[in-house]
């Protein structure tokens, strides 16, 4: 009796099987030898099996029925594609990806934002989509965004810090969207709740809208 797996292959006729033998078979279900380092077997038909090689480094294995195994080796994928500019502006696909190249074009994304200070010069603390501030005078700047909207129809919110002192009328600050509203600038005041117009420390402003 050849030596090695107890296979079909490995008995010639008239060989007698021991009680090792037979005990070695009965996990055995005409296991298969294979020819090279991560062969596959797969049905092709009833009782019938077809080798499929081993795929290329990083390959998953996939269903096929067109293929002879009904099975394939190919390239993994995550399954979603990046979303583009008009889809994420629609907002209604569950089926591709949001990147860090497109989520501001969602509608709910702030499309800019900034944090400035007012007096004296004005400077930017920090910001998104904003290039620069115009000062017009006491309380009245014109703000410029980086990438334009698309038309003059968005939304802009400010608030303003308080200014030193007990909290009245003449200290606690507001900041409002004033004339009009450019596809790429738009006026800001900021007043106290008298209605004077005066410069502060801190001014927040973000806006949303079609880019």
């Amino acid at each position: 009796m050849a030596a090695g797996f107890p296979t079909k292959a490995n008995f010639a006729t008239g060989d007698v099987l021991s009680a090792t033998n037979m005990n070695d078979l009965a996990g055995t279900v005409n296991l298969i030898n294979p020819s090279a380092k991560g062969d596959l077997y797969a049905g092709s038909a009833a009782n019938t099996y077809t080798k499929l090689s081993v795929g290329a480094n990083n390959t998953v294995l996939t269903a096929d029925s067109t293929t002879a195994t009904g099975l394939k080796w190919a390239a993994s994928s995550s399954g979603l594609s990046a979303a583009t500019q008009a889809e994420m502006e629609a907002a209604s696909s569950n089926t591709v990806a949001v990147t860090p190249a497109n989520a501001q074009y969602h509608p709910s994304a702030a499309k800019f934002w900034v944090k400035f200070n007012g007096t004296g010069t004005p400077a930017i603390n920090a910001s998104y989509n904003f290039t620069s501030i115009t000062d017009n005078g006491t309380g009245y700047y014109t703000l410029n965004i980086g990438v334009d909207f698309s038309s003059g129809n968005y939304c802009v919110i400010g608030s303003s810090t308080k200014l030193s002192g007990a909290s009245d009328a003449t200290t606690i600050m507001m900041a409002t969207a004033v004339g009009a509203f450019n596809a790429g600038d738009f006026g800001l005041i900021t007043s106290n709740l008298a209605g004077t117009l005066s410069d502060s420390t801190s001014n927040f402003v973000t806006g949303y809208g079609d880019q």
